[in-house]
């Protein structure tokens, strides 16, 4: 082999207090084709995986003082010189994003303040049953905020509030795992890919709003391995499917069973 490889390493949004093991086990799923032909590889792996950890740390723990509930994103490229079998981290690309928990007592103190300031006046104001009509119209959605004119939405794709899929790990079938990112950055998911024969399978488990959920189930020829790497790949096949509407209680069934597969 000559050359180098470049890749990017992700690892969605992930409680500080296990970035580190995150990190590490994503970019060993990277990598696995290489080490299972190049066991010595797994120390390389090894090595720049505590380089970025060791450099991660003196930034998010040591200055900007993250605590381990709140939640981080790093993304950074890499290269691998595949004449050298190193890994080179390229640091200008490096990206964190750090979700700060808002604590207890902030969230019980503006709660207070709320119903201390505001409580009486919404009361007042909706003290009286509305008319027949009026029921209607708020339990058909339509609020005094909603019936003030505006363009009309068009019907959105559930596949539209997805913001990333994030690998999670690998399961005890040899498949693996991969986060649903929502576009305000919450866990709304999870896809699930597995070999059958020559193909990739994926069943996805996305939540929507209320009570709807979706399932995906797509079926494609390939390697896993490309989209471990490119996980924006899965979701181009997952459209090329339709769903199946699922209740909200059988999707968080089926969510913890794929979560109960990881190693």
């Amino acid at each position: 082999m000559s050359g180098e490889v470049a890749k990017e390493l992700n690892t969605g949004i992930v409680i500080a207090g296990a970035y580190a093991d995150k990190l590490r086990r994503t970019l060993y799923a990277q990598l696995a084709g290489i080490v299972k032909t190049n066991k010595e590889f797994a120390r390389e792996v090894a090595r720049a995986s505590a380089e970025l950890n060791m450099l991660l740390f003196h930034i998010l723990v040591e200055g900007v003082k993250v605590d381990k509930g709140d939640a981080v994103r790093i993304r950074v490229k890499y290269i691998i010189d595949e004449k050298a079998m190193r890994i080179k981290w390229l640091y200008d690309t490096l990206k964190l994003e750090v979700f700060k928990r808002v604590p207890d007592e902030q969230v019980e103190s503006v709660k207070n303040k709320v119903i201390n300031e505001k409580l009486a006046e919404i009361q007042e104001k909706y003290k009286e049953a509305p008319t027949r009509e009026e029921a209607e119209r708020i339990l058909a959605g339509e609020t005094e905020e909603t019936m003030v004119e505006k363009p009309v939405k068009p019907v959105e794709d559930p596949l539209d509030r997805i913001m990333s899929l994030d690998l999670v790990g690998e399961t005890i079938e040899g498949g693996y795992l991969f986060k649903i990112t929502g576009r305000e950055g919450a866990s709304i998911g999870l896809v699930s890919m597995a070999t059958s024969g020559e193909d990739v399978v994926f069943d996805a488990v996305l939540l929507g709003d209320g009570e709807i959920a979706y399932r995906y189930i797509a079926r494609t020829r390939g390697r896993h391995d490309q989209y471990v790497e490119a996980p924006d790949k899965i979701l181009e096949e997952l459209r090329k499917t339709k769903p199946t509407q699922l209740g909200r209680d059988e999707a968080s069934r089926l969510i913890e069973e794929k979560m109960k597969s990881l190693l």
